[in-house]
């Protein structure tokens, strides 16, 4: 629903076609208007951020300035107009007209054309788009404040949560090694069970934690040395790759991209350490790392041959918590596919998956290359 009384400002050097506009604009049976006016373009710009009108009734030609001037000087730090803007002139112009839609107008109209039929039809669409971006604004800034809420509960949730997770793993595992012989094999079992969840509680807790902090630090945007950074990750992870047995190959010509260390760090080592879990048991693990250049941007490509996925599945393995198989068959979080994509988006990258269910996956992640 629109405003019942919308803002009008009227940006006109002709006091006569002022007197035109707010004659015909009172002749309108749906809005009751609130008029305000300026006769040149600089005080024109500093009267619509001073209102936040609904709409802009904008003169071509102005004393000091034309209306495409008027236009540029509106936009917002977005890049963006944040006003609905109809253009008139004193005769049909379709050049003008095309470049005033192209710098933001919501319409033009001809003075000598003008009725009022056409001018409440024009100023009737634009008073409604202008509502309906204040209600898109307000929903998302509603829902981007949530979002930030939700984030700072899950961090603080997770941050608490470790000390009474260390007291409960503690005098676990001490019952587990210091009194298995006062238990019977059920006893046994059921500590033993106890040292297992904890074990998963504390991975999900880093998981988390890693994945909140994503939202709350600074990034820092560099040119990365993807090669070396890849290996780095294996040579930090080489116990969990020989503990798999698996067979890494990585290509010679990795590229530099641009952008923050850390969350390139994340994205790999995610997707490596995913490939290690869900591994076919009777096949050795084999991954390979290669690349293409798609315009300005590397797409790293990590190939295994898993148990793959099937292709309904493509979308959702990303979100998080998502998981497609028992923590018995195979141990995760569902947390490390949703940090390769949330770490991958904040860079302005791209991860996508293909895969063939038994034959393994290949992974996909599109990066800003650092070119020069």
């Amino acid at each position: 629903m629109a405003e019942k009384n919308p803002t009008i400002c009227i940006i006109d050097d002709n006091p006569v076609d002022r007197e035109v506009f707010r004659r015909y604009l009172l002749q309108d049976t749906r809005y009751h208007y609130q008029f305000y006016e300026e006769e040149t373009g600089e005080e024109g710009i500093a009267l619509c951020r001073r209102v936040q009108p609904d709409c802009i009734l904008l003169d071509y030609t102005l004393p000091d300035i034309n209306g495409l001037e008027f236009l540029a000087g509106l936009v917002d730090s977005s890049g963006s107009i944040p006003f609905a803007v109809i253009m008139l002139a004193g005769m049909g112009d379709e050049s003008i007209a095309l470049q005033a839609m192209k710098s933001g107008a919501q319409d033009y109209l001809v003075k000598n054309e003008m009725t009022p039929g056409n001018l409440f039809r024009a100023i009737h669409n634009a008073i409604e788009r202008s509502t309906m971006r204040r209600t898109l604004e307000k929903h998302q800034q509603d829902l981007e404040q949530k979002n930030q809420e939700i984030q700072a509960f899950a961090y603080a949730l997770a941050h608490d949560l470790r000390a009474p997770l260390r007291a409960i793993t503690g005098f676990s595992q001490i019952v587990a090694q210091d009194y298995k012989d006062a238990l019977d094999a059920d006893g046994r079992h059921y500590v033993d069970n106890i040292v297992d969840a904890c074990t998963q509680m504390d991975r999900l807790i880093d998981d988390l934690l890693s994945y909140t902090r994503i939202e709350h630090r600074a990034i820092h945007y560099k040119p990365v040395a993807l090669g070396y950074l890849v290996q780095q990750i294996i040579e930090n992870m080489a116990e969990r790759i020989n503990q798999a047995q698996a067979l890494i190959t990585v290509a010679e010509d990795l590229p530099m991209v641009y952008g923050d260390t850390t969350l390139i760090n994340q994205i790999f080592v995610n997707l490596i350490d995913n490939a290690l879990v869900y591994r076919k048991p009777d096949d050795q693990t084999r991954l390979s790392l290669s690349w293409y250049q798609d315009g300005d941007f590397a797409v790293v490509r990590l190939a295994d041959n898993g148990i793959g996925i099937a292709p309904k599945h493509y979308e959702r393995i990303f979100n998080l918590f998502q998981r497609l198989h028992g923590d018995e068959l195979y141990p995760g979080t569902g947390i490390g596919l949703a940090i390769v994509k949330k770490a991958t988006d904040l860079l302005g990258g791209h991860v996508w998956v293909e895969s063939t269910p038994g034959e393994g996956s290949t992974f996909f992640v599109k990066l800003p290359m650092n070119i020069s």
